[in-house]
């Protein structure tokens, strides 16, 4: 007991020291599904980009020497110079995507697109870390204004999406959100509008998703980005290890979308497959507001008043702290999802509810192959197939049982992923 103590005070003093340091530095593990798959400098096979240490519980993300260890193995890991790649952002987004009635190219780079709102580009690779041959055509465009730790553009808040809701008010359930719920699931809601509205649309984007007040008074489906009588500062707080936090500062407005172009350009500057991209960016923001539900749905946003002319964003939360945030991202692939609490079990609920959303795009879209809205052949395809696949813990392995369910469900494999077999 005493050398248990020892170490717990030890990584206690640690992350502290960890949480000073990031005062001017974002935390490097601000990311839902994280990339699970990361490619080998030397040609070799990929590895686990953070595997959970043997040692560490499946049921208690608060070990204090747990989250510590996961923390700096993705603080590492993640800057390697080939990167990698997330399982369930881009590979099990794209099977999904062509089960429901897309295409096999429209399929695709909706989950390019929804990689790349974590990268800012992807570029897919073999597995041996190589870009696949032809690689130029199938990269994005750059969209590095909506990547994960970009604070200064709002980019960190497609990841993190707080509710509209007091600190008294009841917490939502993040793990299941309400993807109609404009006047608490702000950001949410926001992106689904702009995502179903297609190209050229009048549905805006908009930092935070804060627009002038809707038809409901909500902010998030008004007509333009907030600003009366002028843009309103954004002033938000994300916890290291709390109370010690982060803080960011946005305004009001358009949402950058890469260097000088912002969200009014994004048709024009993504191009042909600018409704895949929209709809890729909305599954991203979708899959980490329930990847991080623990933290955001204790999260609040306060909005403006005549006292306060700002939106103010609270993520400086214990449930928002760096340690057991990181070692959540251990148990969203390559392990047993049955052992986890029921509130971790978010790759299960992410699958779900993506695999209903592309369903919904697809009707919208004129591709719904309605044999998608069977349960049976939801089931087959989610839970009884890519849920068990993400569990195996060899990385190698759980990549080809991923390829291997898009196989049978005749969805050809994803670009530089081992051919289906027969």
């Amino acid at each position: 007991m005493r050398t248990l103590s020892r170490e717990v005070g030890l990584a206690g003093v640690a992350l502290t020291f960890v949480a000073a340091a990031f005062i001017a530095i974002p935390p490097p593990a601000a990311q839902g599904f994280a990339e699970d798959v990361c490619y080998t400098e030397n040609g070799a096979p990929p590895h686990n980009c953070g595997p959970l240490p043997p040692e560490c519980p499946i049921d208690d993300p608060d070990v204090p020497l747990c989250g510590l260890g996961a923390f700096a193995t993705y603080g590492f890991t993640l800057r390697r110079p080939l990167g990698g790649r997330s399982l369930v952002h881009t590979d099990s987004t794209y099977i999904i995507a062509r089960s429901v009635g897309f295409s096999a190219q429209d399929a695709y780079w909706i989950a390019a697109y929804d990689e790349a709102t974590d990268l800012g580009s992807f570029v897919p690779r073999e597995v041996d870390g190589r870009p696949v041959p032809d690689a130029d055509a199938l990269t994005t465009k750059d969209i590095s204004g909506l990547v994960r730790t970009h604070f200064a553009t709002g980019g960190f808040l497609f990841h993190f999406l707080p509710t509209m809701r007091g600190p008294l008010d009841p917490l939502p359930d993040g793990l299941h959100p309400d993807v109609d719920d404009t006047a608490h699931e702000v950001m949410l809601t926001h992106l689904r509008r702009w995502a179903m509205a297609g190209p050229g649309s009048a549905a805006p984007l908009c930092t935070a998703g804060f627009t002038d007040p809707g038809p409901d008074g909500d902010h998030a489906t008004g007509t333009t980005c907030y600003g009366s009588p002028q843009p309103a500062q954004i002033d938000g707080t994300y916890a290291v290890v709390a109370p010690v936090a982060y803080p960011f500062t946005n305004e009001t407005g358009e949402q950058i979308i890469s260097g000088t172009v912002r969200s009014s350009q994004f048709d024009s500057w993504i191009g042909d497959n600018s409704w895949n991209a929209r709809i890729g960016i909305y599954l991203h923001a979708l899959g980490d507001r329930i990847s991080h539900h623990v933290c955001t749905d204790a999260g609040t946003i306060t909005p403006p008043r005549p006292d306060q002319p700002e939106f103010r964003i609270d993520l400086n939360v214990p449930t928002c702290d760096q340690g057991p945030h990181a070692l959540r991202h251990e148990y969203e692939t390559g392990v047993n999802f049955t052992g986890l609490a029921a509130e971790d079990r978010t790759t299960e609920a992410m699958l779900s509810m993506a695999y209903d959303e592309l369903v919904a795009f697809a009707r919208e879209r004129g591709t719904l192959d309605q044999r998608a809205t069977t349960p049976d052949v939801k089931a087959a395809l989610v839970t009884d197939g890519l849920v068990p696949a993400l569990q195996i813990h060899d990385p190698v392995a759980r990549l080809n049982a991923v390829v291997d369910v898009g196989c049978r469900a005749g969805v050809p494999a994803f670009p530089g992923n081992p051919h289906c077999r027969g």
